[in-house]
């Protein structure tokens, strides 16, 4: 199962979950959401386009790299923790 699969998986439980349970399924709602929203982050991925690096996560959100972002890209490899 990858990354965004599992993720997948862990938005449709949060989903049968209420926040006006009782604490327990409110706690166990808000860490597997949490845990979805990083599972997404971690895998990104970059594409060169004509105004400069995109990165795109693992739900399609997106955004261009900053100058500092991308020189550390181009020349280190090194991708940004977050996309949004």
């Amino acid at each position: 199962m990858t990354d965004s699969e599992l993720a997948s998986k862990a938005q449709g439980v949060a989903r049968c979950l209420s926040y006006n349970g009782n604490e327990h399924e409110a706690e166990a709602k808000h860490i597997l959401l949490e845990m979805a929203h990083r599972l997404d982050n971690q895998d990104s991925r970059v594409h060169k386009k004509k105004d400069g690096f995109l990165i795109v996560n693992a739900r399609g959100g997106s955004r261009f790299l900053t100058f500092k972002e991308s020189m550390l890209y181009r020349f280190f490899g090194v991708l940004p923790n977050k996309v949004r």
